[in-house]
C-alpha cells in the first residue's frame, strides 16, 4: 500500500516538473537565446528578438520549453533558461516571475509533499503526507504511515491541522492536532486465518521543527503522540519519531 502512495506522489511531482499550462508572453529583452535542450550544454539555435510573442509549453527544472508565435510552418520550439522569463510580460503588461523554490516562494506556497522515516512504537516506519497550505500559519495534512513489525503490520491514516509558529523564519517549530484510524494486522504465523485486522480510531498530537534547506526543499523532524481508542478498558498510547524532507509548489 505504501509503495502505491509513494508512486502517486511521484506522479504528482513529475506532472509539476514536466508540464505546465500554455502561457503566451511578450519578450522585453533585446534578445533571448533558445537552446535545443533543457541545459547549457545544448547549443543555441535561435535568438528571440524584443517584441516577439512566445508560448510557454512546459517546465523542466530551471528550463522552460517555448514555441514562437506565427505561421505554423515557421514556428520554432526550444528551451530558454528560467531567468529569461523575468524579461517577459503578459498581455496585460504585468511582468512574469518564474518560481525558483526560494524562501519567498516557500512563504507563498499552496501545496507540500512530505516523506519521512523513523520509528512507531519501536518499529521502523515510513510516512507520506500531502498538505494544503491554508494560511501562512495553518496547514491541513493528510497523512499515511506504515510500520512493518516482527509480530504485526500497522497502518495509520490521519487528517490534522498544523500550526507553524514562526512562518517568516527559516527554522520554525510547529504543532499539529489530528485524528484518524489505525489498522493492525498480526503476522499470518500468529493467527490461524492470517486476516484478523483490528481497527481503532485515534487522536494524535505532533510537535516538530522544520528548516528551509535549499531551493524548494525543507527538512522536518517531528515527535507524535498517538492515543488509540481500543476496545479494552485502557487506551493505548503510541510514540512516533520521524525525520524527513518536504517539497512545495
Amino acid at each position: 500500500m505504501f509503495k502505491h502512495i509513494v508512486l502517486f506522489f511521484l506522479m504528482v511531482l513529475s506532472a509539476k516538473i514536466l508540464s505546465a499550462d500554455e502561457l503566451r508572453v511578450t519578450v522585453t529583452s533585446q534578445f533571448t537565446n533558445v537552446h535545443s535542450g533543457p541545459a547549457d550544454e545544448y547549443p543555441v539555435f535561435y535568438v528571440i528578438s524584443k517584441g516577439e510573442e512566445i508560448d510557454i509549453l512546459k517546465e523542466r527544472t530551471d528550463w522552460y520549453k517555448i514555441r514562437t508565435v506565427g505561421v505554423k510552418a515557421k514556428q520554432i520550439e526550444g528551451w530558454i533558461y528560467r531567468d529569461a522569463l523575468t524579461a517577459t510580460v503578459l498581455k496585460n503588461g504585468v511582468g512574469l516571475k518564474a518560481p525558483t523554490g526560494s524562501f519567498e516562494d516557500y512563504q507563498s506556497r499552496d501545496i507540500e509533499l512530505t516523506f519521512m522515516g523513523g520509528v512507531l512504537d519501536n518499529t521502523a516506519a515510513l510516512s507520506a503526507t500531502g498538505s494544503w497550505i491554508w494560511t501562512r500559519n495553518i496547514a491541513v495534512d493528510a497523512n499515511y504511515t506504515q510500520a512493518l513489525g516482527d509480530f504485526s503490520d500497522n497502518k495509520l491514516w490521519s487528517i490534522r491541522m498544523r500550526h507553524t509558529v514562526f512562518p517568516a523564519w527559516k527554522v520554525s517549530p510547529y504543532l499539529a492536532l489530528g485524528t484518524g484510524e489505525i489498522r493492525t494486522k498480526p503476522k499470518a504465523s500468529l493467527v490461524q486465518s492470517g486476516d484478523d485486522v483490528r481497527k481503532s480510531s485515534h487522536y494524535e498530537v505532533g510537535l516538530g521543527v522544520r528548516y528551509y534547506l535549499t531551493d524548494g526543499v525543507l527538512v522536518n523532524a517531528e515527535y507524535r503522540s498517538v492515543l488509540a481508542l481500543t476496545d479494552r478498558d485502557e487506551q493505548e498510547r503510541i510514540d512516533q519519531w520521524l525525520i524527513g524532507a518536504s517539497v512545495f509548489f
